[in-house]
């Protein structure tokens, strides 16, 4: 009787090793929004930061798009520009470090631009767009007199298939529509820096992308363009 039930427990055992070896494949294919040690490490060190930031300035916060940001080319007369993006973040962790890296310092203007990590995360636009919706709400409540919101990027597949993922242009376009409607809802500015980037088969133009999913110095230009005079 022993014998002829170790064939069944190790196949059992078997069916359970591949289950959780699939289960971690998945996990690992879609990505997470849990914060590690160097995300941690970047949050924490814009709330340190921030105590001894002068007030009433001007903050953009979002993801890699926003880390990477020339803020050179944001040549806003009597304002600083603080960067605040982390590379990797997702819409609903940049809502819950709002206060603590940006909001505390009392900016007059905050520039949102995050969501394509969702996307990279199989999110729905309409979830993104509430995190994002929630973020604004917060702005508004603690008293910032300029928020912008930053329409998504296009991406090119074509260039990095391994960078632009499971990120699809439709899904983009989704986004931002959404996007759009919540800031004429919430009395808000739209930034369409989608326009300004995007080629005409509606993906990121290649002269102005080095990835295929972050802009280059060239399409940082063409980004300021849109983004300065509404700073």
């Amino acid at each position: 009787m022993k014998s002829s039930r170790k064939p069944f427990i190790y196949i059992i055992c078997v069916i359970m090793v591949l289950c959780v070896s699939v289960s971690a494949f998945v996990g690992c294919a879609k990505g997470s929004d849990v914060y590690d040690v160097v995300k941690n490490t970047k949050k924490d060190n814009f709330t340190l930061l921030n105590e001894s930031a002068k007030k009433g300035q001007i903050v953009l916060i979002g993801d890699s798009i926003i880390e990477i940001f020339p803020t050179e080319m944001l040549d806003i007369e009597g304002k600083i520009v603080y960067n605040r993006g982390i590379s990797g973040d997702h819409s609903n962790r940049m809502c819950e470090r709002l206060d603590d890296n940006a909001l505390n310092i009392s900016p007059s203007t905050v520039f949102i631009l995050v969501g394509t990590n969702d996307l990279a995360l199989a999110r729905e636009p309409q979830e993104i767009v509430s995190y994002i919706n929630m973020a604004v709400s917060k702005c508004k409540d603690s008293g910032v007199e300029n928020v912008v919101v930053s329409s998504l990027l296009p991406v090119k597949k074509s260039i990095n298939a391994n960078m632009v993922g499971i990120r699809k242009n439709s899904d983009i376009v989704s986004v931002n529509e959404y996007l759009k409607q919540t800031c004429e809802t919430q009395g808000v500015i739209y930034a369409d820096t989608y326009s300004s980037v995007v080629d005409e088969n509606g993906e990121f133009d290649e002269n102005y992308t080095y990835d295929g999913l972050h802009p280059n110095a060239k399409g940082y230009q063409k980004i300021c363009e849109v983004i300065a005079p509404l700073l």
